[in-house]
């Protein structure tokens, strides 16, 4: 006698884990950029625009230096880490921590000298601050894809949630007992109070999913290494260049310039998060996809439509609200256009930041590399002109260069890659 379960079709991929993962990531980029938005808002009334200009290209250089440092060993552990074993989980974690940490203190010393010969004073203590902000920030970044890679994403929304209340009331604290870099402080000890819970939650979570015995790969030191180096170049000369705008932005047309950017971007970051959780969940689970076609289709099409959409919503209806909110010491005028130049660049960008997942998933890092390689010697000489001529819109502007030249390639790869599949389905089915 037949069960009942039987003859029951296989559930597709996605149905569970990736919808559960994607809603997580989504909903805690959403909080993100939401407590993101009131944070800097916050700050624009609270600290003058020159002032807030200085704090925010500091920031700038931290969040450049940390995010590089985190995003490969990120990326590799996301990919790598549900399929090992968890006697394994451990070590493999510690390793990845470790090349985060020595990431983040090259990056952060390189990013200190810079600042302090620009917009720095040059001291010795300057320069500490922007390599110890930078390590805090890594950190900071690299517990997202830990939880992640854990199967633990849906306990991200709440935790950033809670640390991102705790960031927007540490500021006027820091404002009102005339701490110096008051929104830098708030950054920071926030941070640190995150990557100290996140530590204190992974050791339950180990022994947690064990992969399934075919699904089992092992990851020797090597080959984490090697992708961390890889995608962690990749991303330097992609991300890089948009993190680090609004410091070029105050260096090059001045901190009023700057901070415009500045402010800006969170808000634009909120559509950068949508793709960017998605993304991050398709490359924990495509390995083990039923229909990997469509599960890229699928993600690649909904991530499209959510980024447009919410772009347009952005300009139209909360832009002008928030902006009142700023006080005068900013052009409405300049913030808006701003910020429509940098939705477009987000929304332009969709389709590589999902090509790029199905990249990791399957660990192909030096054609990542490649890509993000060639459209960096376009972006940056673009960048650089714009930003000089134009403050806070041509920076924006050659950032859209960039996602353009990037979604565009994203595109056919993305193209080829479910056509690819779908015609040796199809051939598969023939036969």
């Amino acid at each position: 006698m037949i069960g009942r379960g039987a003859l029951r079709p296989p559930r597709r991929f996605g149905a569970n884990p990736l919808a559960v993962d994607s809603a997580a990531l989504i909903t805690t980029s959403a909080l993100s950029a939401f407590t993101g938005i009131v944070f800097w808002t916050i700050a624009a009334r609270l600290i003058p625009p020159d002032e807030l200009g200085v704090q925010t290209a500091v920031l700038s250089l931290m969040t450049t230096a940390g995010a590089v440092a985190a995003s490969g060993p990120g990326n590799a552990i996301t990919a790598m880490l549900p399929a090992t074993g968890v006697e394994f989980r451990r070590t493999q974690l510690v390793h990845a921590g470790i090349v985060v940490a020595a990431g983040a203190l090259f990056a952060g010393t390189v990013a200190g000298v810079v600042g302090g010969c620009t917009i720095g004073d040059g001291s010795p203590g300057s320069v500490l601050l922007i390599i110890g902000g930078a390590l805090v920030l890594a950190l900071f970044a690299f517990k997202d894809t830990v939880l992640t890679a854990l199967s633990a994403a849906r306990r991200l929304p709440l935790l950033n949630l809670l640390i991102s209340i705790l960031k927007a009331v540490l500021l006027p604290l820091a404002v009102v007992a005339s701490l110096p870099a008051g929104a830098v402080l708030a950054t920071l000890v926030s941070a640190v109070v995150a990557v100290v819970v996140v530590v204190a939650m992974c050791r339950g979570l180990l022994d947690r999913h064990p992969p399934a015995a075919a699904a089992a790969r092992p990851h020797q030191r090597r080959a984490l290494l090697g992708f961390a180096l890889r995608d962690g170049t990749a991303s330097l000369v992609s991300m890089g260049t948009l993190l680090a705008a609004p410091f070029l932005t105050t260096w090059l047309a001045g901190p009023v310039q700057g901070a415009i950017l500045a402010l800006m971007l969170p808000i634009a970051a909120g559509l950068d998060f949508v793709s960017t959780g998605a993304a991050m969940a398709l490359t924990k689970h495509l390995a083990t996809a039923a229909d990997q076609s469509h599960a890229i289709r699928r993600v690649w099409l909904l991530s499209q439509a959510a980024v447009a959409l919410l772009g347009v919503i952005l300009c139209v209806a909360i832009a002008p609200v928030l902006f009142g909110f700023f006080g005068h010491g900013y052009d409405h005028s300049t913030l808006w256009i701003t910020l429509a130049v940098l939705c477009l660049g987000s929304t332009a960008r969709v389709s590589f930041v999902v090509w790029a997942a199905v990249l990791r998933a399957r660990l192909a890092t030096r054609t990542l590399l490649t890509t993000n390689a060639t459209a960096c010697l376009v972006t940056v000489p673009v960048l650089v002109v714009c930003t000089a001529w134009w403050g806070s819109i041509g920076a924006a502007a050659g950032a859209g260069c960039g996602s353009a030249v990037l979604g565009a390639t994203g595109a056919v790869g993305l193209s080829r890659t479910v056509g690819h599949r779908t015609a040796r389905t199809i051939r598969g089915e023939a036969a």
